[in-house]
């Protein structure tokens, strides 16, 4: 069993979804993503961004366990 404080590894929990709900975009993504599914090349389209930090933003929100993704024959998709 790890000696660190569990109130600690929750707030360290609670900080990494707020990082990840603290950029605009983000949370552009996310409300997308709460109408349905979608590839990572149509919210870069939607968010007017280039794929590669439409995909960065994704990571970041993965990582906080907010989405999760699938891949498909062709495309990622993440809802």
């Amino acid at each position: 069993m790890s000696n660190e404080n569990p109130k600690r590894a929750l707030f360290a929990g609670f900080a990494e979804v707020a990082k990840a709900l603290g950029h605009g975009h983000r949370l552009e993504i996310l409300e997308l993503l709460a109408q349905g599914e979608r590839s990572v090349e149509a919210l870069a389209e939607r968010v007017g961004l280039p794929v590669a930090n439409a995909s960065q933003h994704l990571r970041i929100m993965r990582r906080a366990g907010l989405l999760a993704s699938r891949r498909t024959a062709s495309v990622s998709s993440t809802g």
